[in-house]
This record gives structure tokens, C-alpha cells and sequence, in this order.
């Protein structure tokens, strides 16, 4: 449905706005291009004051006809009504092209700054790159993207060959920890004795001696091993020899020779070297309990059950990793812990060989 224009007309005598309805009524005026509304008809339709009434005249005298020259009253008010009409008029006109000036002149300054933004925004925009470029360098990102995904993927795996070949390695170190021994503190022990005793033989040269010296013969093995140079018949001539080191004063001549009797293996001089387990010297009974590992008996179980109740706390460690080593029994022990504790684990191991000493097979 179309909408109809609805024509505006203003009065011309006061300046009010004349509805269209008034004037399709008739109720408002619209004379020569000039709009007279209801707000100034009823003052235009006003009569004049009436006059005194004239004399009657005589009968069959004429009537007396009005003066000459005298102006209408509703011409007056006409021509009044179109001065004011046009008065109001020129100053609305003055009002409404000042008011177009002002607009032309806004309009004006609002056309100049668009135009300046326009023109920074071209300037932004020469050189940037097109819709194309900007699909290609979308493109280029969406491969890169899933080339650093796939990076990530290898990078994970790696990752996990490189963590297991450190548990490996990390395994491997603590195996060979359980199988080191400092023998720093020995070796120092042996340098100190051997100054001392190069010491002792310088004095002794420099003194001299006019009768011999008689040698006391070396005290016998607890173990009931034969003295020093006194060779077995059922062993052999090196081992021998090392046997009969082991009843040496000398905690180094004693050390010496438990090295080279666990390092033969020999099941022979299994009787000799078991008493070394309670040697009076700590680097001999370590030493001992660690070479002890290679030979496969249940008196060997039992010398290394006893050493968990040494006094030195490198001694009874060592017995408890030949312990593990030559059973594969996994029970826990603690050489660092206080004496109680320590019991109670070595009592744990001899409540377990109690029970499979008898029927145990290495």
C-alpha cells in the first residue's frame, strides 16, 4: 500500500499549521496562494460596531446612499492579512537560508574529513597484499602446521627410545655400583704401611746388628692353615703360598693373599678363606665377603649371613649384595640403619636359610 504525501499549510496571518482537513472543509481559506486557518477566521468574520440607524426617511423620499470613497471594512482586513502574510514570510525565508548555510557549511567540513579518512585508508592500504597472497600465505601456514604436528609425533617417539635407553643405562650404572668396591682406603692403609715399614729397615741398616736377629715363628692360622712358606700337598704351589699368607701379622700380606685366592675360584681353599670373613682387620674381612660370592656353598651362605652383624658398615653391606647375588633372594637390608635394625633384617635372612639351607640348590 502506497503512502500518501500529506501536503503542510501554514496560516499567513499568525504562522500556525493549518491541517489539510480544514481546508478540505472549508473550514480554513485559501485565497490568491494565501492560507487563512481556523485560528484567525473568526476574527476576520467579526462585523464592525453598528452605527445609529438613520432617520426613517419620508415616505417616497428616496434612500440616502452611503458616502463616496468610503474603503470596505473586509478589503481592509484582506490587505492587512496579506502585509502580515508576506512579512511573515521574508522572515521565515531569512530563517530557513541562514539554517541552509549552516548545513551547506557542516556538510561541507563532514565531506572534507571523510575525505581525509578515505584517502589514509588507501595510503594503509597500497602495498598490502591481496585476497590471492592472502590465500597462499594461508595455505603455506596450514602445511607448516601439520609439518610441526608430524615433528611433534617423531619428536614424542624419540623421546621415548631416548627415556628407555636411560632406565637401561641407569639400571646398568646401579649394577655395576653394587659390584664396585673403593679400595682407596686400602691402598692408602698399604702406602702408609709400607713408608713405615721402609722407615724401620733404613734405621735398621743404619744401625746394624753384630749377632742375628732369631725370628719368632708366626702365630698359627685359627683356621688351621699351615704356616707361611709351608706349602699343602693338594693344592698348588702358588696357591699354597697364598694360603700360607693368610696367617700373616700383615693385614696387607693377609689382603694380598685373600685377592688372589677369590680371584682362582678354586672350591679348594674354600676351608682357608672362610675364616677370613672374621679377620681382625676391616679391609680384609670386606674384601673377604666379596670374594665369597664366587663359590657356590651353603657354608658360604652362612659365613655371609653372620658378617650382616659386623660392626663395620661397609663389611655388612658388601656380605648383604653377595648375599643377593649368590641366592637371587631380593630380602632388604640397610647398613646405614642403627644396630636394632639391623638385626632385625639379618634376623629375616636366617629365619629364610633356616628353612632352605637343607634342600637349597645354586
Amino acid at each position: 500500500m502506497e503512502e500518501r504525501e500529506v501536503e503542510v499549510f501554514f496560516c499567513d496571518l499568525c504562522g500556525a499549521s493549518v491541517p489539510e482537513a480544514d481546508i478540505v472543509s472549508a473550514a480554513a481559506v485559501v485565497r490568491h496562494g494565501k492560507t487563512i486557518g481556523l485560528c484567525c477566521m473568526p476574527s476576520l468574520q467579526s462585523t464592525p460596531e453598528k452605527t445609529a440607524p438613520a432617520p426613517e426617511a419620508a415616505p417616497g423620499a428616496s434612500a440616502a446612499r452611503p458616502p463616496v470613497g468610503a474603503p470596505p471594512v473586509l478589503g481592509l482586513v484582506l490587505l492587512g492579512a496579506l502585509v502580515a502574510g508576506i512579512v511573515f514570510l521574508e522572515l521565515r525565508l531569512a530563517d530557513l537560508e541562514q539554517a541552509l548555510g549552516e548545513t551547506q557549511r557542516e556538510m561541507s567540513t563532514r565531506q572534507q574529513q571523510d575525505s581525509e579518512v578515505l584517502n589514509s585508508v588507501s595510503i594503509k592500504l597500497d602495498g598490502k597484499p591481496d585476497g590471492a597472497e592472502v590465500d597462499r600465505l594461508l595455505e603455506q601456514t596450514g602445511e607448516l602446521s601439520l609439518q610441526l604436528q608430524e615433528l611433534q609425533a617423531a619428536m614424542a617417539k624419540r623421546q621415548a627410545v631416548l627415556d628407555q635407553e636411560l632406565d637401561g643405562l641407569r639400571r646398568a650404572v646401579r649394577a655395576a655400583d653394587d659390584r664396585y668396591v673403593d679400595y682407596r682406603p686400602l691402598f692408602e692403609d698399604l702406602r702408609q704401611r709400607q713408608a713405615r715399614s721402609i722407615a724401620v729397615l733404613e734405621g735398621l741398616r743404619d744401625r746394624g746388628s753384630a749377632a742375628p736377629v732369631a725370628l719368632a715363628p708366626p702365630p698359627p692360622s685359627a683356621s688351621g692353615a699351615p704356616a707361611e712358606g709351608v706349602a699343602s700337598d693338594e693344592l698348588p704351589s702358588d696357591l699354597a703360598a697364598s694360603v700360607a699368607k693368610l696367617s700373616n701379622a700383615d693385614p696387607a700380606v693377609r689382603f694380598e693373599a685373600v685377592d688372589v685366592l677369590v680371584e682362582g675360584k678354586d672350591p679348594r681353599v674354600l676351608p682357608h678363606l672362610l675364616p677370613l670373613a672374621k679377620d681382625a682387620d676391616a679391609f680384609v674381612r670386606r674384601l673377604t665377603v666379596e670374594g665369597l660370592r664366587g663359590f657356590r656353598a651353603v657354608e658360604v651362605v652362612d659365613a655371609l649371613i653372620a658378617s650382616l652383624g659386623d660392626d663395620d658398615e661397609n663389611v655388612c653391606d658388601t656380605a648383604w649384595r653377595s648375599l643377593r647375588d649368590l641366592t637371587g633372594q631380593k630380602l632388604s637390608f640397610d647398613a646405614a640403619a642403627n644396630k636394632r635394625a639391623r638385626a632385625s633384617a639379618a634376623a629375616k635372612w636366617q629365619e629364610w636359610w633356616a628353612k632352605a639351607r637343607d634342600g637349597f640348590r645354586f
